[in-house]
């Protein structure tokens, strides 16, 4: 029986197989690792992926500045997004933040991650 604000779910057992082998997997980086915390994590990463791809797929690239990366961004009116590299970090500009979508679109780049390994 779950505690107060816990939830039991079932998994079938093929993807259970899946997830105990990804967590053996895991487990060895990190050895005090539960398999609940393991759950628990891969379920937030997951409903975080979904998301960057939902509003990836409105992000485009316009081009390249001598160190930062233009993007056109549908979800804010077309908008005209800078983000800058420096010192092997992205910035964006026009939000002043460096994790924001458009940060995670501009590393997803091979370009930039090229320009970010040299």
């Amino acid at each position: 029986m779950p505690q107060k604000g816990q939830k039991t779910i079932t998994i079938s057992g093929k993807t259970l197989k899946k997830l105990e082998q990804k967590y053996q997997l895991e487990v060895i980086k990190q050895p005090k690792l539960s398999f609940s915390s393991f759950i628990a994590e891969s379920a937030i990463i997951e409903l975080e992926r979904r998301r960057i791809v939902k509003e990836a797929q409105l992000i485009s690239l316009v081009g390249f500045g001598e160190d930062s990366v233009i993007l056109k961004d549908a979800k804010k009116e077309n908008r005209l997004i800078e983000v800058q590299i420096r010192d092997k970090r992205a910035k964006c500009i026009t939000e002043d933040k460096f994790d924001c979508i458009h940060v995670g679109f501009a590393l997803a780049l091979p370009e930039v991650r090229s320009a970010l390994d040299k």
